[in-house]
């Protein structure tokens, strides 16, 4: 049969600008002024960072930088002697002699200049990564203590995401943009101080001569963030494509759907718009460095002219007027250097700043240690009146929930989507605080004990495991990295009871295996592999609370059974809260637990359940009879196959 073209998709709507490009608007709108302005702050912001990260490495950056712009100011001074002493009358030797000091005195300034550079690009290179990992050393403790409620609420992950990608960034730019702010400041200090002295004139004809040159490059550097801020979602479209075709999640469909000519065309029209913006910009930058070369030279021109006038009315001596025309050439490179990046600088406290304010939120949305510990393997856990909503949501996904469960009761969690299962083992575990009612531990509200002491009571299996991109020992060990297991006895145990030593041998180095393909000799395993590692996990951990979330989700019917045959073998002494949609996983439960919309409808063991609660018995049979073939099924006959065309 003929294939047909296929013509292209309309174009999706273009992805909304990413939150960490929140600050576009401001830094396109900022005058010179306001980055005057905003100067001082911004550089506080980074000072206090890079001070908490190595304050030895910041003193001797800014002493170096100080040394630097008075050298620069002596070698400014000398240069005036030089020229004063060759410009004499005199045979030319004794000129030079008289000169000799003066140049000695100018090549040791450069010597020490160059030294003092060397020493502040050597403190630059030590504190920058300094400070990104400090930063984000703060920010991982942070997210891993604060309330586990905050991962519900999207504004919580707009932040997230500010801070991570370009607060992370711009603490480790800010930083090497404030050290070259510091060091141009003093140096056009220096000069500035020098040619005053040299003539108070000299001053104000050297500023004049740099404005126009700093109004362009101020003026490029916006229309380049703006071309950005314009650009990015385009950017992003055109790098998500990019990623599906050399993304491994996506590489079997486009082959098998040929989606390659469709994603390639997509690639090429986002370049071409991308293209376009970029050659405008081009245009837009040359034109703008036209008018400010062509002021600048009017600038100099005029300062040239002053110059002059000056020497011409005697009122500087030629030595004077070589010295200002060194000046004038220091002070436009360093200040171009100052604008560039104090604009950059500008920008990158932004994101600094709302970081800080991340951080700040989130220490008060984090449980303070308060000194009391939760009761070790609690004999009872008592709930009583709890209800809790999600952040945003307008109705409660729990409501007035009464329950108590017993150590080492095996207690089934059972209801459709949505009725509130997970959300009451998060409650039980106290990984949440109900809005209202409260949960006790042996009489122990769970509020008032250190949140961390609960958690060690506590131990889960996820229905989607984290696939950790460690070695397979340590994807288990994780569940308790501080146990001392002499011989690992503890662990070969725990694997035989949960399949995962099944899992380990097939790897190629055992349990010192890399479970990821994104690195050399690595390993990419199953979701049921997966699961059993987190089952495993959970074992190791040896936790008298266990929450088992749809725990054989991903498991074949065999390795399901065995799971199952371990929690039940496994919990003396243990309380176990399972989750599952399967009921014939619960028969042998202590309690099931039916909810239903966020109401615990009823209780009891599946006995009890099954001659008392109607619906329970028809979704149980419902489920068993899935699983046996009828005399209908048994004699139909299979669903004949349409003829092929040849």
């Amino acid at each position: 049969m003929a294939r047909t073209r296929s013509t292209p998709a309309a174009p999706l709507a273009e992805l909304s600008a990413p939150v960490w490009f929140g600050h576009a608007d401001q830094v396109i709108g900022a005058s010179l002024a306001r980055l005057v302005k905003a100067l001082p702050r911004a550089l506080g912001l980074v000072a206090g960072v890079a001070w908490r990260a190595d304050r030895v490495a910041v003193l001797l950056g800014f002493l170096a930088q100080v040394v630097s712009g008075l050298v620069t100011a002596l070698g400014l001074l000398a240069v005036t002697t030089v020229l004063a002493s060759l410009f004499v009358a005199g045979p030319t030797p004794e000129r030079l002699a008289d000169a000799g000091p003066a140049l000695a005195v100018l090549a040791a300034a450069f010597a020490v200049r160059g030294i003092a550079d060397t020493v502040v690009s050597g403190a630059t290179m030590r504190l920058s990564p300094k400070v990104r990992h400090r930063v984000e050393r703060d920010l991982a403790e942070a997210l891993s203590r604060v309330d586990l409620v905050a991962f519900d609420e999207p504004a919580f992950h707009d932040d997230l995401e500010r801070s991570r990608y370009a607060g992370m960034d711009a603490v480790e730019s800010a930083t090497q943009q404030a050290i070259v702010v510091v060091g141009g400041l003093i140096s056009l200090a220096a000069t500035a101080a020098t040619a005053a002295l040299l003539h108070p004139l000299l001053l104000p004809v050297l500023l004049l001569s740099v404005v126009p040159e700093t109004w362009s490059t101020l003026r490029n550097a916006r229309l380049e963030y703006e071309f950005v801020a314009t650009t990015i979602e385009t950017g992003r479209r055109r790098s998500l494509t990019t990623d599906q075709l050399a993304a491994k999640e996506s590489a079997a469909e486009v082959r098998v759907f040929g989606a390659q000519a469709f994603l390639l065309a997509e690639h090429d029209r986002h370049s071409r718009v991308m293209e376009d913006a970029q050659i405008a910009l081009g245009a837009r930058q040359t034109r703008v460095s036209l008018v400010g070369r062509a002021l600048s030279g009017a600038g100099i021109a005029f300062a040239y002219l002053t110059l002059g006038w000056l020497l011409y009315i005697g009122a500087t001596p030629l030595a004077v007027a070589g010295a200002a025309l060194l000046a004038i050439r220091t002070v436009r490179s360093s200040l171009t250097q100052v604008v560039l990046a104090a604009n950059r600088l500008f920008e990158k406290s932004l994101y600094i700043s709302d970081l800080q304010g991340f951080l700040a939120l989130v220490d008060k949305r984090t449980r303070k240690p308060i000194g009391r510990q939760a009761p070790v393997a609690p004999e009872v856990i008592d709930v009583r009146g709890v209800s809790f909503r999600y952040p945003g949501a307008t109705k409660d996904a729990l409501t007035d929930v009464d329950l108590t469960i017993r150590r080492g009761q095996v207690v089934a969690l059972v209801g459709e989507n949505g009725s509130g299962k997970s959300t009451l083992a998060k409650l039980l575990a106290g990984l949440y605080a109900p809005a209202s009612g409260v949960i006790r531990w042996d009489g122990v509200d769970l509020l008032t004990v250190d949140a961390a002491s609960v958690a060690d009571n506590v131990a889960v299996v996820m229905q989607d495991p984290t696939r950790w991109p460690l070695t397979a020992r340590h994807a288990v060990t994780l569940g308790r990295p501080d146990r001392v297991d002499p011989g690992e006895h503890h662990l070969d145990r725990v694997a035989r009871d949960s399949g995962a030593a099944a899992v380990v041998a097939t790897l190629s180095h055992g349990w010192d295996s890399l479970l990821t393909t994104r690195f050399r000799d690595g390993h990419d395993l199953s979701g049921g592999q997966w699961q059993r590692l987190s089952v495993a996990r959970a074992l190791y951990r040896d936790a008298p609370v266990l929450i088992c979330d749809e725990p054989t989700a991903a498991l074949d019917a065999r390795a399901e059974a065995a799971v199952y045959h371990s929690l039940r073998t496994l919990h003396t002494g243990r309380t176990v809260i399972l989750i599952t949609h399967r009921l014939a996983s619960v028969r042998h439960a202590d309690l099931i637990v039916i909810l239903h919309q966020g109401r615990v409808t009823q209780t009891g063991t599946h006995h009890h359940l099954m001659t008392t609660n109607p619906h329970y018995a028809d979704l149980y049979n419902l489920q068993a009879n899935s699983y046996r073939d009828t005399p209908e099924d048994l004699h139909h006959p299979p669903t004949p196959r349409p003829a092929e065309t040849p």
